[in-house]
């Protein structure tokens, strides 16, 4: 009978030690979060005094210091998570796949049917241009603010008007492993701001420290860091981050 036990509990050893090395690992399926996309009745055009009306809140907030939603770029779904046709390797990352605007996305897609504010919010309102950023990111006046533990930036704009830009961060691609692709996040809560832009970068061959095949392209975005610093950089299309819309006037 030992003799039994001792052999049962060895195989059983034998079969824990096999069953659980990386290569055998089962293809774990992370629920992605989904977010609200109707447009809130309480959502007003900000004047800031700039060449567009601002949102007072972000897509899929509630409130202007709400994150609200997450997207990626050239999604008018909203929900779109899959990393099917993007693969990452020791030379960056490759794209075969329609979705996040495809191969050969357009130059930029505001208030097109690859726009999630359009889709959803209509009546006008769109994801912001890079030009339209830019300006927002250098004609404000920035001021960090801290509330109940949810931290935010305050951009007053020339005509005193002004909106809030809560540091929701993003969710990313931390790791390449395929169980969790772009599901790293919210990654950067109350560090940093990320805020898409509607207009492709066509540079090439590094994304903020994202190495890139030739012939894909990324977006732009802004980000706001540490002590204010504003930049307009150009990311991987299928990383999430917040948007604010935008309305011409």
């Amino acid at each position: 009978m030992k003799t039994y036990n001792y052999l049962f509990g060895l195989l059983a050893i034998l079969l824990m030690a096999t069953g659980c090395g990386k290569d055998n690992e089962p293809d774990v399926k992370i629920e992605p979060p989904v977010f609200n996309l109707q447009k809130p009745s309480n959502v007003e055009a900000v004047d800031l005094g700039l060449s567009v009306l601002w949102a007072s809140c972000n897509l899929g907030a509630s409130s202007p210091t709400d994150y609200g939603g997450y997207f990626a770029w050239g999604d008018p779904t909203g929900a779109l998570w899959s990393a099917d046709g993007i693969s990452y390797d020791e030379q960056g990352y490759t794209w075969n796949t329609s979705n996040y605007g495809g191969n050969n996305p357009p130059a930029d897609i505001s208030g097109t049917d690859l726009d999630v504010v359009t889709v959803h919010w209509g009546d006008g309102w769109r994801m912001p241009t890079y030009a339209e950023m830019k300006e927002l990111m250098n004609q404000c006046q920035w001021t960090k603010l801290e509330q109940g533990g949810i931290k935010w930036y305050e951009a007053k704009g020339p005509n005193g008007n002004s909106i809030d830009l809560p540091m929701g961060g993003l969710y990313y691609d931390p790791t390449g492993e395929k169980y969790a692709r772009f599901l790293g996040g919210p990654a950067h809560v109350n560090t940093s701001a990320f805020y898409w832009t509607s207009t492709v970068s066509w540079t090439q061959s590094n994304a903020r420290g994202y190495d890139i095949h030739p012939g894909v392209v990324t977006a732009w975005m802004l980000l706001i860091g540490a002590g204010e610093k504003r930049y307009l950089l150009d990311y991987v299309r299928a990383f999430h981050m917040p948007i604010r819309p935008v309305h011409d006037k």
